[in-house]
C-alpha cells in the first residue's frame, strides 16, 4: 500500500516504531528533538535516513517532498499537520495521544487526567484532521489511575502502552484496511502548551486530595517537560522544587522551596 513510510516523533516511542519497521522503506524525523530523545543516534547508529528540523515550514516542505503513497506516523510528536498536508491523498496520517480521547485534546494530557482526578486514564491512535485531536480512533487503551501517580509515572505506562497498541493495529495499517470509530461530540477542552493547572500554582485552600493531585500532575522528575508549580506563603512567592506527603504538617506536605525562578 506505502512506497514510504514516515515516522515523525521523539524518544522511545518513535524510536521502537522505527525498529520495528526497520525493514521497510522508512524516513525518520523530529520537529524540535527533545534533549533527552535517544531517536536521532539510534537512527544514525542503524543508518536510517533521519532529519530535525526547528521550523514549521521546513517540515512541511519536507513531508511535500514525497510524492508516492506515504504513511505518516506521529508518534510523541509536537508539529502540527497543516491543512495542506492533511488533505492531500496520497498522505494517510496517524497520531498518537495520550489521553482517551475525545477528554483532554491538546498537550499533556497526562497532567490534566491527574489533575482532575480522573479514575481512567490511557491512549488513543487516531486518524489525523484538520481538527486537533478530532481524527476516527483507531485503537484506545486504559490505565487505572491511583493517587500516587504522577506526571512522570503515567507517561511512561501510556509510551509502553502506546507502543504495544501500534503493534496491535500495524498489520491492518500497513494496508490501510482499519476499523475506526468516530470520537464522541461534546464541549470537550484543547489545553494548550501554556495551560497549567490552576495557573501553575497550588491552591492552600484546596482539601488535601486536590492538592495532592496539582503536586503529582506536575511532577515530571528530571526531565523539565514542565515548569516547576509555585506556592505564595506569607505573602511571598516560591518555586516548589518537591514535595513530601506529612499529613502532621497544616499544608499536608513537606515542600521543599526554592526561589520565584527556581
Amino acid at each position: 500500500m506505502f512506497e514510504k513510510i514516515v515516522i515523525l516523533g521523539n524518544g522511545n516511542l518513535a524510536q521502537n516504531i522505527a525498529r520495528f519497521l526497520q525493514k521497510r522503506p522508512i524516513v525518520c524525523a523530529s520537529y524540535r528533538e527533545n534533549a533527552l530523545s535517544l531517536f536521532s543516534t539510534w537512527c544514525q547508529k542503524n543508518q536510517i535516513p533521519y532529519h530535525n528540523f526547528h521550523h514549521q515550514k521546513d517540515v512541511k516542505c519536507f513531508l511535500e517532498s514525497f510524492q508516492q503513497q506515504t504513511l505518516i506516523i506521529s508518534a510523541n510528536n509536537y508539529y502540527l499537520f497543516p491543512d495542506e498536508i492533511i488533505r492531500q491523498e496520497r498522505f494517510k496520517i496517524i497520531n498518537y495521544h495520550n489521553s482517551l480521547l475525545p477528554h483532554h485534546r491538546g498537550l499533556n494530557a497526562q497532567m490534566w487526567s491527574i489533575f482532575e482526578q480522573d479514575s481512567t486514564s490511557g491512549i488513543t491512535w487516531h486518524c489525523v484532521v484538520p481538527c486537533i485531536d478530532c481524527g476516527a480512533v483507531i485503537i484506545q487503551k486504559s490505565i487505572a489511575l491511583d493517587s500516587s501517580e504522577t506526571y512522570l509515572t503515567l507517561t511512561q505506562k501510556q509510551l509502553k502502552l502506546a507502543f504495544e497498541a501500534f503493534m496491535q493495529i500495524c498489520p491492518r495499517l500497513l494496508e490501510w484496511n482499519l476499523t475506526t470509530s468516530q470520537q464522541e461530540n461534546g464541549d470537550f477542552v484543547l489545553h494548550k502548551r501554556t495551560d497549567l493547572p490552576n495557573g501553575g500554582y497550588l491552591d492552600l485552600q484546596w482539601d488535601w486530595e486536590k492538592k495532592s493531585a496539582f503536586l503529582r500532575s506536575m511532577d515530571c522528575g528530571k526531565s523539565g517537560a514542565l515548569p516547576k508549580p509555585h506556592v505564595i506563603l506569607n505573602g511571598k512567592e516560591y518555586a516548589i522544587l518537591g514535595y513530601k506527603e506529612n499529613r502532621e504538617n497544616a499544608l499536608g506536605f513537606d515542600l521543599n522551596l526554592g526561589e520565584k525562578n527556581g
